[in-house]
């Protein structure tokens, strides 16, 4: 099979796996199912052993040895502590962020945050997950401190192992989605404590009650 085709078919397994996995179809610890992948796709293992590596590689998959690879699983205890290191982070960025940087950014800001409106719309649990990284993301950049925006990208398949593990229902998921309006409106009006307060909520909302519920 030509490389560039081989190619194409590994980012479309990729792609849907990803899918797959943001929109809670495939749950942590769901073994990924490399054989029922070549015969829906009609070709080797190749690539979709290349889609594997690549979701290991984000964060998504856990490949165990000699043997397969599974969803990778988040504790209650390992996104407790991804949710205060991301609070920490992105009020620190909020705290960089002033009139010049907001309205470079604003633009940027407003399209993701209605691209999540617009998905959770429709349904699609998994794009929105894309689009509110991308959100918070943009939240970052606009503070202008290029550390800070390395280390958040390099953050952001643990965050979305976090929305995974959250969980929320509809109606709260779309609540908060609504609270990115509502942060970039504080922030053009300088209102920076209450920002960074209402991202606290956006980003832990009663974590670890929505865990345990899962677990239970």
């Amino acid at each position: 099979m030509p490389k560039c085709i081989q190619n194409s078919l590994s980012d479309q397994v990729y792609t849907m796996l990803k899918d797959q996995i943001l929109s809670g179809q495939l749950k942590g610890g769901m073994k990924i199912p490399e054989e029922s992948l070549a015969e829906q796709f009609g070709v080797s293992r190749t690539p979709i052993r290349e889609a594997i590596r690549r979701l290991a590689e984000y964060g998504l998959v856990t490949i165990k040895p000699r043997s397969h690879a599974v969803v990778s699983i988040i504790s209650p205890q390992e996104a407790d502590d991804i949710a205060k290191v991301r609070v920490s982070l992105e009020q620190l960025a909020i705290d960089s962020i002033d009139e010049e940087s907001y309205a470079e950014h604003v633009k940027e800001l407003s399209r993701y945050a209605a691209d999540c409106q617009y998905a959770m719309g429709i349904g699609d649990r998994a794009t929105v997950f894309e689009q509110d990284s991308l959100f918070h993301l943009a939240l970052v950049k606009a503070s202008r401190n290029s550390a800070l925006i390395s280390i958040c990208e390099r953050l952001d398949a643990k965050i979305q192992q976090l929305r995974i593990a959250q969980n929320l229902p509809e109606d709260e998921l779309s609540y908060y989605l609504g609270q990115h309006a509502q942060m970039m409106s504080m922030l053009k009006n300088g209102e920076k404590e209450a920002c960074k307060h209402m991202l606290y909520e956006h980003i832990t909302h009663d974590l670890t009650s929505h865990l345990d519920k899962d677990n239970a």
